[in-house]
């Protein structure tokens, strides 16, 4: 009986040590920083990609802006290894600049492509960065990324999908931690081309979240739960086997 439940306890521990181990891949993520802009104003935006899949690497990022509320001006900034360029669009209305004018022509897409030897490390992340502006009028604005890697997998990081898309708060100029208070905009190094761009093969249905903390947090507490009620039951049935074998003492003198 002993024995029986000494195996049961190693079993369950290996199915949730495997189980944590399974879970890791979905801490990878796409976030952005900083997480707030000034609305109306400059900013300028770094996302952090993982690139943890095994026995590939990211090969291309693509930055979609949002579309109903366009981004007039939007500027890859200088990465080493990363060669960027921009689609651009036609808008039916106009869209202010940065220092006062309009453009009917609007960033739609900034896809960076690799270049050079594959990366040594692939588990590093990628920072790929961006000066953009005005932001749009509204309470926050939420970017897609899509990643593809080297393999052929592709990941869409989009709202209101398993796979969480960046999303920047907007605040009212001077209340952000970031953009500069006079208007100024840094122009970054990516060119700009006309032309519509090849989004690459439809989305995978894996990839992550940012809630893989959480999910360690509570198949952990599972797992010591469940050695602490195993070893205590173990405790009691050893304790009642000892009882029972134990010789009976000398009778009572008459």
């Amino acid at each position: 009986m002993i024995r029986n439940w000494r195996t049961w306890l190693v079993t369950l521990g290996a199915a949730l040590v495997a189980v944590l181990g399974f879970a890791g891949p979905a801490a990878a993520d796409v976030t952005v920083s900083p997480s707030e802009a000034p609305r109306g104003g400059p900013a300028e935006l770094t996302f952090h990609i993982s690139d943890d899949r095994p026995g590939a690497y990211t090969t291309r990022v693509e930055l979609i802006p949002p579309e109903a509320t366009p981004i007039a001006e939007i500027y890859p900034m200088s990465v080493n290894d990363w060669a960027p360029n921009t689609t651009m669009r036609k808008l039916d209305h106009p869209a202010q600049l940065i220092h006062g004018t309009t453009t009917t022509e609007v960033p739609s897409e900034v896809t960076w492509i690799r270049i050079g030897t594959p990366p040594s490390s692939p588990t590093s992340p990628i920072d790929l960065s961006v000066s953009l502006g005005p932001m749009p009028d509204t309470s926050r604005t939420t970017f897609t990324v899509v990643q593809t890697y080297s393999d052929g997998l592709v990941v869409r990081w989009a709202d209101q999908s398993a796979n969480p898309a960046p999303t920047v708060t907007l605040v009212n100029q001077g209340a952000a931690g970031n953009g500069d208070p006079n208007g100024s905009h840094v122009h970054g190094d990516g060119g700009q081309s006309g032309g519509q761009s090849d989004n690459g093969a439809a989305a995978a249905p894996n990839g992550g979240s940012g809630d893989g903390g959480g999910t360690y947090g509570i198949l952990g507490a599972g797992l010591l739960v469940g050695l602490v009620a195993g070893l205590g039951l173990d405790a009691w049935i050893i304790l009642r086997a000892v009882r029972r074998a134990s010789p009976a003492g000398p009778a009572p003198s008459k």
